[in-house]
């Protein structure tokens, strides 16, 4: 199995959660991890231009064979599902413009794949993740980040299940 670098994103208007794992043999090593903090009061056209931008940025600098991130889901605010979905869809621009292999999956799906319950909570999937990876402190306090590790994980245990 040759080296396969994957982009995780969890996609959001104020915080973006982007991690780049790197599949070798049977391990999987986190290279990069990394929040896109948009401050509310910015002005939402430029938020997409700031993601975009970024996202090109770290597309570029390294090369991820595959773009996973997750899917969304309707929640309670029509208003923000709409403005994730523009965020998701800006992002999935930055990565065709880039020739790159997209999955989505949804949330249930990626804490199905790992705990076996897809019905568990955000800070049982980060405690899963400090242990596989042997976190010694917390990142960040938003789960953005653990996320977008999250739905990395998820891709490589469907993806890669025979061969890791």
């Amino acid at each position: 199995m040759k080296i396969t670098i994957i982009m995780g994103i969890d996609p959001g208007i104020n915080i973006i959660g982007i991690s780049i794992l790197k599949i070798f043999k049977y391990n999987i090593k986190i290279i990069k991890l990394k929040e896109i903090l948009l401050k509310k009061k910015n002005i939402y056209i430029n938020k997409i231009k700031i993601i975009y931008l970024y996202i090109n940025k770290i597309i570029n600098k390294y090369n991820p064979k595959y773009l996973v991130m997750e899917n969304t889901y309707l929640g309670n605010n029509v208003l923000s599902l709409k403005r994730l979905i523009e965020c998701q869809t800006i992002i999935l621009l930055s990565a065709l413009n880039n020739n790159k292999k997209i999955y989505k999956y949804y949330p249930k799906t990626i804490k199905f794949i790992l705990t076996g319950n897809g019905n568990i909570n955000k800070k049982y999937i980060y405690n899963i993740i400090k242990k596989k990876f042997n976190f010694k402190k917390k990142y960040t306090n938003n789960y953005d980040i653990y996320d977008s590790i999250a739905v990395s994980l998820c891709h490589i245990y469907i993806q890669f299940k025979n061969k890791l």
